[in-house]
């Protein structure tokens, strides 16, 4: 294991044009180290079918889950085929969202946590204008991710957090788990909120389809971003950096609907202002996937609220790519598209705009 790197509120602007991707996944190197090794790798356990298909399973829980493909074996390898084929020149690493390992004890939480903020620390040092980190925290164990923050931010120099959308079924506004949202905007630290894969709200009605993603991961993105608001935390900390994924779900379509009960239940909605203004305050990826539902993202959160997600090596891209995508688009000017595909990103990430 190398050294911590010596920590860096802003990084060198990056020197490789192309878009930065906010919504890019990863996975740790040392789950296949220890299942090449025989062992389990916090409970996970990493195999082949007869065809060749890949399997994680974490006891009983068995996915289908192309594990490999999310590897850094190589980063510059990925990197170049990246901005050949996609236009992305940076990528904010996210954990893969099925290993957040929510139901480690606090010692395995320590080392696991520690263990992916190293990596991630080590990636960033040895590639800085083509990965950021976002730091991994033990959020169900609030005194420890407390912890973590701060060797995060202050000895390995990540300046962006990842969280889940909900800890252990709970939503962020819980007493245990804001406390450490709070922590990180006190600390002027960005915040990256990603779907659970398995716990989400009905996911017992999920069983076909494919629905368990298409409903579910927006639906988590939407209870995710109504809890931080209806927690207080945009009121108290007005300029943090929080980004949701999937665009931040179904909430531009209904925020109408919870306007309306923040009118007839007020002592419901300890927030100072109605559900609907705090769309512009918050940041979110541009996977909506269909140009009615972006035209209501940019008129809902405004174009430097807009940032690219392309979920890889995932499945949950935009058709022929979220670059072209945004490129290609007449609903932004020349200018609203430099926000989306890069300089919002810079901002949310603390880099030093190219000039």
């Amino acid at each position: 294991m190398m050294s911590p790197p010596s920590p860096s509120v802003h990084a060198a602007s990056p020197t490789v044009d192309g878009a930065i991707d906010m919504h890019a996944h990863w996975t740790p190197r040392g789950l296949l180290r220890q299942n090449a090794a025989g062992r389990d790798w916090y409970g996970w356990k990493v195999y082949s079918d007869a065809k060749g298909g890949e399997h994680a399973a974490l006891g009983e829980r068995v996915l289908s889950f192309g594990v490999s493909r999310s590897m850094l074996a190589d980063p510059m390898a990925r990197a170049a085929r990246r901005l050949e084929h996609e236009g992305i020149s940076m990528e904010a690493l996210i954990l893969t969202g099925i290993f957040w390992n929510y139901h480690l004890d606090e010692e395995r939480a320590r080392s696991f946590t520690r263990e992916v903020n190293l990596e991630l620390a080590e990636l960033q040092n040895a590639f800085p204008d083509r990965f950021r980190g976002l730091a991994l925290l033990p959020m169900q164990h609030p005194r420890l991710a407390l912890e973590e923050l701060d060797y995060a931010v202050n000895h390995l120099g990540l300046t962006t957090v990842l969280i889940a959308s909900n800890v252990r079924g709970m939503n962020l506004d819980e007493p245990s788990v804001l406390p450490v949202l709070e922590a990180a905007a006190a600390m002027d630290i960005s915040i990256v909120v990603h779907p659970v894969f398995w716990g989400k709200p009905g996911e017992e009605r999920f069983p076909r389809y494919h629905f368990e993603n298409s409903f579910g991961a927006p639906l988590e993105s939407s209870l995710a971003a109504m809890s931080v608001v209806y927690s207080g935390l945009l009121d108290r900390y007005p300029n943090l950096r929080i980004m949701f994924t999937q665009g931040g779900g179904w909430i531009h379509f209904g925020i109408g609907r919870l306007n309306l009960r923040y009118v007839q239940r007020p002592e419901a909605s300890p927030m100072k202002r109605a559900p609907v203004d705090y769309l512009s305050q918050m940041y979110f990826d541009c996977l909506v996937h269909d140009d009615d539902s972006l035209e209501l993202l940019k008129k809902r959160a405004g174009a430097s609220r807009i940032m690219i997600g392309t979920d890889h090596p995932g499945s949950g891209n935009i058709v022929g790519g979220a670059v072209p995508w945004i490129r290609n688009s007449s609903l932004f000017t020349t200018e609203e598209k430099q926000l989306i595909l890069r300089k919002n990103a810079e901002t949310f990430l603390g880099l030093s705009p190219k000039l």
